[in-house]
């Protein structure tokens, strides 16, 4: 009997142990299919977030313009005195009118001949560029360099005797300043109105803001800040050239030696140029935002 039951229980252990022997293999090979197949799903995402297009609205600057202009400058009047009435009663040195040399003017102590003493800056030459930064399809922020060039001029009003009732005055120049130039830069945010666009011409309008130099031969330099406004027409006769016509207004304060402060004073300038487009945004890009922006018109 005990023989027996020995029997049975070593023939119970064995067939334990061959169980054991076949189960180990079967989830030895399962578990490297599961590592696998995890690793190949936590992969997918970062190899489709790698191949996404950016579209035009991820780039913050749309492109750039390059334009250089020249054409007309309107000078400015930055002295104008009233004619002294013959009463008139003047403090040692309070008429007198600064030449361009620094020197005081002769004709501005002949009170009996001369009066009326008008500063200004005649009609020139202007030149300059632009660099423009688009941050949409229409506005774009313009760096601005500016030079202008005229004549200096002072002008009295002359009479050879005041008493003499039969004699006129009449306006004559009594110095000059050949080599006058203003040099004036700023910025200035500028819309292209491209929704207006009529016969080809797209209308231009903007305000900037910056400093400008009035420079003379001997004197020295008068500075000061400006606020401009801008308007213009533009056709485009390429892809990325347009053709500019230009009328700037610039406001500022000048400093006049013989009034001991500032008088407001504009200056005006007509100015013809070219400006050439650099594209920063791919063509299917640009394409693309074209062609939705048709969809919504």
């Amino acid at each position: 009997m005990i023989v027996r039951n020995l029997a049975l229980l070593s023939t119970l252990l064995l067939a334990l142990s061959a169980l054991g022997t076949g189960a180990a293999p079967a989830a030895a090979q399962t578990a490297p299919a599961a590592t696998a197949q995890v690793t190949t799903t936590a992969e997918d995402p970062a190899a489709e977030e790698g191949e996404k297009v950016l579209d035009w609205k991820d780039y913050k600057v749309k492109g750039y313009s390059l334009s250089a202009y020249g054409g007309y400058f309107g000078g400015a009047r930055y002295l104008d005195l009233l004619p002294l009435a013959e009463r008139t009663i003047l403090t040692p040195g309070a008429g007198d009118i600064i030449a361009y040399d620094g020197s005081v003017l002769t004709e501005s102590v002949d009170f009996r001949r001369y009066t009326g003493a008008r500063k200004e800056i005649e009609a020139g030459t202007a030149i300059g560029g632009r660099v423009g930064i688009y941050v949409a399809d229409d506005f774009h922020l313009d760096l601005v360099g500016n030079y202008m060039s005229g004549r200096a001029v002072t002008s009295m009003l002359f009479n050879p005797d005041r008493e003499d009732p039969t004699n006129e005055w009449t306006r004559v120049e009594v110095d000059e300043d050949t080599g006058f130039r203003a040099y004036k830069g700023g910025l200035s945010l500028m819309y292209d109105a491209s929704s207006a666009t009529f016969y080809g011409m797209t209308p231009l309008i903007g305000f900037g803001l910056g400093g400008i130099i009035n420079r003379y031969t001997e004197l020295e330099d008068k500075t000061a800040l400006y606020l401009e406004g801008n308007f213009g027409i533009s056709v485009q006769p390429m892809d990325n050239l347009r053709i500019i016509g230009r009328a700037d207004l610039a406001v500022f304060a000048f400093e006049v030696d013989e009034l001991g402060y500032s008088n407001m004073v504009s200056y005006k300038s007509l100015t013809v140029g070219a400006a050439w487009f650099l594209d920063t945004v791919p063509a299917e890009a640009r394409a693309k935002h074209v062609a939705e922006q048709r969809k919504r018109r």
